[in-house]
């Protein structure tokens, strides 16, 4: 599925007309019809709006790379979602971070670096957690 047919298949499902999705993503009309009708390809920060106005991951509107799709990586994204942001990417290989006051580029390196943070970090604060508990149990 192409962009275009993603951004449909969404607009359907969520039961909006092509002008009620282009005022919620502060979009022309004429630009959500030329998307769908693989007319015209959208910008990345018009990616980030489209999906945000549809309440969806870029990544799940835009499917056409599959090696982040992997499933080393999509325990992060779903971090990411979790605390309101969301993983984009494109064909070429951009990568960025939907931060709430736009995207933010990154690199594959620097996405790699993050899901190895995530984990060191969650390994520290499940020790820390043990050893409180751990503490509290012998103090009894």
């Amino acid at each position: 599925m192409n962009i275009g047919e993603s951004i449909k298949y969404w607009r359907t499902r969520k039961e909006l007309t092509q002008k009620q999705l282009a005022e919620a993503a502060d979009i022309s009309e004429i630009s959500i019809r030329k998307y769908e009708a693989g007319e015209r390809i959208p910008k990345i920060t018009s990616q980030a709006k489209i999906a945000a106005a549809l309440g969806i991951p870029v990544s799940q509107l835009n499917d056409t790379l599959g090696w982040l799709k992997a499933p080393e990586y999509k325990p992060l994204e779903r971090k990411l979602e979790q605390i309101g942001y969301t993983l984009g990417y494109n064909e070429d290989g951009y990568l960025w971070i939907n931060y709430p006051d736009g995207p933010l580029d990154i690199t594959m390196k620097d996405l790699e670096e993050l899901d190895k943070d995530t984990d060191s970090y969650l390994l520290f604060k499940l020790e820390e957690l043990r050893r409180r508990n751990t503490s509290s149990a012998s103090s009894r």
